[in-house]
């Protein structure tokens, strides 16, 4: 007798799920986030838009191909590692937004890079990257008290949450939902 998955959380609509979130987030971020912000790029910014898109795609393309256990689990393991960079973008630009991003990053931070930097120059890229051109923390959106990078980070722990679910589960057969 062929077992069944009846499971809320099987695998196509966790995935359906996760397709849903980051698709919801992008187009927030695109449409109304762009006009409110008025247009500021900075590269943490950047950052978690692009692992969102590349979770979305990855999110749909495992939706649709719904492959056998290694399949299941390679996209869940690329998910899972998007996540964690997003999540890793997000709780910097939570800490920057927490300790006055203005003097920590023209002072502290830069320091840290200079001697690794001797060794590793692609390390001075990444301090770039990280440490400057974050002008939309000045303007800080709220909605109920929670500024955007702190809900930004909630989706990218739900998002991890998803993803860790989907490399956890038993494989089951392939369904259609």
């Amino acid at each position: 007798m062929k077992k069944t998955d009846n499971t809320l959380f099987s695998y196509r609509r966790l995935n359906l799920v996760g397709l849903f979130i980051t698709g919801a987030s992008l187009a927030y971020a695109s449409t109304a986030l762009e006009q409110q912000l008025s247009s500021i790029n900075c590269s943490l910014c950047s950052i978690v838009r692009l692992c969102l898109l590349c979770m979305s795609i990855v999110f749909f393309l495992a939706f649709l191909h719904n492959p056998w256990t290694f399949g299941q689990r390679l996209y869940g393991l690329i998910n899972w590692l998007f996540a964690i960079l997003g999540l890793t973008a997000a709780g910097r630009y939570v800490w920057l937004e927490l300790q006055q991003a203005e003097t920590l990053c023209s002072a502290g931070f830069s320091r840290g890079f200079e001697a690794l930097g001797s060794t590793l120059p692609f390390l001075f890229d990444l301090q770039t990257l990280l440490a400057n051109n974050n002008e939309c923390l000045d303007n800080t959106w709220r909605y109920l008290g929670i500024s955007l990078p702190q809900i930004t980070m909630g989706v990218f722990i739900l998002l991890f949450l998803i993803t860790w679910r989907l490399l956890t589960r038993r494989p089951e057969p392939k369904l259609f939902f």
